[in-house]
C-alpha cells in the first residue's frame, strides 16, 4: 500500500493485482480501493483512462469483486466499463468474457444499465 502511494504511476497497476488477489482469495478491501482511487483520481493519472489494459483487467475483477461483495449494480457498472475499454483497446475475446459476467447479473441489472448494454451490443456489430 505504501509503495502505491508513493508510486502515482503504478496505483492502477497496484490497485488491478489486489483486486484481482481480493477476487481469488475472499479478501474484503474496500478501504484499500477507497484510499487508493482517491489516490489515483487526484494525481492526474486518471482511473477513468480508456486506453489502458490495466484499466480493462482493474474493471473487470472490480466488477467480481463487486458482484461477490453483494453489490450486483455496481458489479454491472464495472463491467460494463470494462467493455467499453476492451473494445476499444480491440480485445474482442475480454468483451466475450464480459458479456457472460453481464448475462449472469442480468435479472438484478437496472433497466438504464441493460439499455446501456443494449446499446454497446449494437454499437459493435
Amino acid at each position: 500500500m505504501n509503495l502505491l502511494l508513493e508510486y502515482p504511476k503504478e496505483r492502477l497497476s497496484g490497485l488491478k493485482v489486489i483486486t484481482e488477489a481480493a477476487v481469488r482469495h475472499g479478501w474484503r478491501i474496500d478501504f484499500v480501493i477507497q484510499m487508493i482511487e482517491e489516490k489515483v483520481d487526484g494525481s492526474g493519472v486518471g482511473i477513468d483512462s480508456l486506453n489502458n489494459d490495466d484499466m480493462y483487467h482493474y474493471c473487470y475483477q472490480r466488477a467480481l469483486y463487486e458482484q461477490w461483495m453483494g453489490r450486483p449494480q455496481e458489479a454491472v457498472e464495472f463491467i460494463l466499463k470494462a467493455m467499453c475499454v476492451a473494445d476499444r483497446l480491440g480485445m474482442e475475446r475480454h468483451i466475450i468474457k464480459c458479456t457472460a459476467v453481464l448475462e449472469s447479473l442480468r435479472e438484478i441489472a437496472t433497466e438504464e444499465q441493460i439499455e446501456r448494454y443494449r446499446v454497446f451490443l449494437a454499437a459493435i456489430k
